[in-house]
Protein backbone atom coordinates (compact mmCIF):
# COMPACT_ATOMS: atom_id res chain seq x y z
CA UNK A 1 0.00 0.00 0.00
CA UNK A 2 2.77 2.20 0.78
CA UNK A 3 4.49 2.11 -2.49
CA UNK A 4 1.18 2.62 -4.57
CA UNK A 5 0.64 5.98 -2.23
CA UNK A 6 3.82 7.21 -2.91
CA UNK A 7 3.25 6.57 -6.93
CA UNK A 8 -0.30 8.60 -6.83
CA UNK A 9 1.34 11.15 -5.06
CA UNK A 10 3.61 12.19 -8.26
CA UNK A 11 2.19 15.33 -9.30
CA UNK A 12 4.96 16.67 -11.76
CA UNK A 13 5.11 19.33 -14.55
CA UNK A 14 7.50 19.49 -17.50
CA UNK A 15 9.88 22.39 -17.01
CA UNK A 16 11.05 23.89 -20.05
CA UNK A 17 15.08 23.31 -21.46
CA UNK A 18 17.18 26.23 -20.44
CA UNK A 19 18.87 25.44 -24.08
CA UNK A 20 21.97 28.24 -24.82
CA UNK A 21 23.67 28.33 -27.99
CA UNK A 22 27.32 28.95 -27.92
CA UNK A 23 29.21 31.42 -29.94
CA UNK A 24 32.65 32.35 -29.98
CA UNK A 25 34.62 35.48 -32.14
CA UNK A 26 38.29 35.96 -32.29
CA UNK A 27 39.39 38.96 -33.03
CA UNK A 28 43.23 39.99 -33.39
CA UNK A 29 44.07 39.83 -29.15
CA UNK A 30 41.07 38.49 -27.84
CA UNK A 31 37.71 35.66 -27.94
CA UNK A 32 34.53 36.22 -27.63
CA UNK A 33 32.18 33.90 -26.33
CA UNK A 34 28.31 34.40 -25.68
CA UNK A 35 25.80 32.45 -25.19
CA UNK A 36 22.68 33.26 -26.61
CA UNK A 37 18.83 31.84 -26.09
CA UNK A 38 17.20 29.17 -28.06
CA UNK A 39 13.69 28.23 -27.88
CA UNK A 40 12.73 25.14 -26.66
CA UNK A 41 11.50 22.29 -29.61
CA UNK A 42 8.80 21.60 -27.18
CA UNK A 43 7.71 24.67 -26.27
CA UNK A 44 3.82 23.94 -28.00
CA UNK A 45 3.51 21.08 -25.36
CA UNK A 46 4.42 22.87 -22.11
CA UNK A 47 1.72 24.11 -20.13
CA UNK A 48 0.85 27.51 -19.52
CA UNK A 49 0.91 28.76 -16.07
CA UNK A 50 -2.30 30.63 -14.82
CA UNK A 51 -1.54 31.33 -11.40
CA UNK A 52 0.65 33.83 -10.25
CA UNK A 53 3.57 32.23 -8.82
CA UNK A 54 3.36 28.84 -8.62
CA UNK A 55 2.09 26.31 -10.94
CA UNK A 56 -1.22 24.96 -9.81
CA UNK A 57 -2.68 21.89 -11.83
CA UNK A 58 -5.94 22.35 -11.26
CA UNK A 59 -5.93 25.94 -12.39
CA UNK A 60 -3.61 25.25 -15.36
CA UNK A 61 -5.45 21.76 -16.69
CA UNK A 62 -9.03 23.25 -15.86
CA UNK A 63 -10.38 19.62 -14.56
CA UNK A 64 -13.38 19.31 -13.18
CA UNK A 65 -12.88 16.82 -9.86
CA UNK A 66 -15.72 16.19 -7.51
CA UNK A 67 -15.43 14.37 -4.16
CA UNK A 68 -15.97 10.91 -5.77
CA UNK A 69 -12.82 11.25 -7.28
CA UNK A 70 -10.91 9.20 -4.49
CA UNK A 71 -7.59 8.27 -6.55
CA UNK A 72 -7.32 11.73 -7.50
CA UNK A 73 -7.81 13.43 -3.89
CA UNK A 74 -5.68 10.39 -2.03
CA UNK A 75 -2.84 12.48 -3.79
CA UNK A 76 -3.24 15.44 -1.19
CA UNK A 77 -3.79 13.76 1.69
CA UNK A 78 -1.08 12.26 4.45
CA UNK A 79 -0.96 8.77 5.13
CA UNK A 80 -2.88 9.31 8.46
CA UNK A 81 -5.95 10.88 6.83
CA UNK A 82 -5.01 14.49 6.50
CA UNK A 83 -4.46 16.99 3.83
CA UNK A 84 -0.80 18.05 2.66
CA UNK A 85 -0.43 21.57 3.24
CA UNK A 86 0.11 24.16 0.44
CA UNK A 87 4.13 24.40 0.45
CA UNK A 88 3.76 20.68 -0.56
CA UNK A 89 1.07 20.53 -2.93
CA UNK A 90 1.92 23.23 -5.15
CA UNK A 91 -1.76 24.60 -5.28
CA UNK A 92 -3.12 27.83 -5.26
CA UNK A 93 -5.06 29.05 -2.53
CA UNK A 94 -8.35 28.57 -3.76
CA UNK A 95 -7.57 25.03 -4.98
CA UNK A 96 -6.15 24.37 -1.66
CA UNK A 97 -9.51 25.16 0.15
CA UNK A 98 -11.39 23.31 -2.68
CA UNK A 99 -9.51 20.45 -2.57
CA UNK A 100 -9.61 20.32 1.38
CA UNK A 101 -13.51 20.39 1.46
CA UNK A 102 -13.97 17.80 -1.05
CA UNK A 103 -11.07 15.50 1.24
CA UNK A 104 -13.64 16.32 4.19
CA UNK A 105 -16.41 15.25 2.09
CA UNK A 106 -15.00 11.91 0.92
CA UNK A 107 -14.29 11.21 3.91
CA UNK A 108 -17.35 11.65 5.63
CA UNK A 109 -18.80 9.44 2.52
CA UNK A 110 -16.82 6.93 3.42
CA UNK A 111 -14.96 7.21 0.32
CA UNK A 112 -11.97 7.81 1.35
CA UNK A 113 -10.00 6.34 5.01
CA UNK A 114 -10.64 8.73 8.40
CA UNK A 115 -7.62 7.74 10.37
CA UNK A 116 -8.86 8.98 13.83
CA UNK A 117 -7.45 7.42 16.66
CA UNK A 118 -9.99 4.47 18.57
CA UNK A 119 -11.49 6.74 21.36
CA UNK A 120 -11.63 9.72 19.53
CA UNK A 121 -14.54 11.91 18.87
CA UNK A 122 -13.57 12.03 15.66
CA UNK A 123 -14.03 7.95 15.16
CA UNK A 124 -16.87 8.00 13.12
CA UNK A 125 -18.57 4.66 14.81
CA UNK A 126 -18.62 7.01 18.61
CA UNK A 127 -20.52 10.31 16.44
CA UNK A 128 -23.71 11.01 18.27
CA UNK A 129 -27.40 9.84 16.57
CA UNK A 130 -27.41 10.39 12.61
CA UNK A 131 -23.84 11.74 12.49
CA UNK A 132 -22.01 8.51 12.60
CA UNK A 133 -23.58 7.24 9.49
CA UNK A 134 -22.09 8.36 5.80
CA UNK A 135 -23.50 11.40 4.18
CA UNK A 136 -24.14 11.53 0.49
CA UNK A 137 -23.74 15.04 -1.30
CA UNK A 138 -25.62 16.10 -4.88
CA UNK A 139 -23.07 17.49 -6.67
CA UNK A 140 -25.60 20.30 -8.13
CA UNK A 141 -25.93 21.48 -4.50
CA UNK A 142 -22.25 22.13 -4.20
CA UNK A 143 -20.87 25.72 -3.92
CA UNK A 144 -17.30 26.89 -4.16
Amino acid sequence: RSTLNTKLRAISTGIPSRIKDIQTTKTDNSIIIQAASVESPRAEKLLPESCQTKFCPECTLGLKISHTDVLILSQFVRSDGCMLPRRVTGLCRRQQRRISIMVTMAQKAGLLPNLAPEYSKKDPKRRYQWKKFNKYFDESTIRW
